[in-house]
């Protein structure tokens, strides 16, 4: 469905755009394609672990924190507007694999939902 959620998005070269479930990173990366060096991206995870999927481009913020706090973070970065907003709320087997991250209810660990 990726192909699918960035026609939606109708994207505009040079918009702002918020990602706000960041994970492994593949819907902000195609969103990143479509933009223009003057095009903007911000994606949002609380997950710490996706920090090692952060995109090397100046046109892309990663901000670490929940996006039910967007309107502060995009705020504090001087957006005031935004062109489209994607939220991905499927779940990965990276989460639940891994019993220590708390989303598994296939292995043993501490819950953190």
């Amino acid at each position: 469905m990726l192909e699918e959620a960035i026609q939606g998005l109708k994207i505009d070269p040079d918009g702002v755009y918020v990602d706000v479930t960041f994970g492994g990173g593949g819907h902000s990366k195609a969103i990143l394609e479509n933009l223009s060096k003057h095009g903007r991206l911000l994606a949002f995870d609380q997950d710490l672990a996706v920090e090692q999927n952060a995109i090397p481009d100046e046109r892309f913020q990663l901000i670490n924190g929940n996006f039910s706090n967007l309107k502060r973070y995009l705020k504090f970065n001087g957006v005031t507007a935004v062109d489209g907003i994607l939220a991905d709320f499927g779940v990965s087997s990276h989460q639940f694999d891994t019993g220590s991250r708390g989303f598994s209810t296939r292995y043993y660990g501490p819950l953190d939902m």
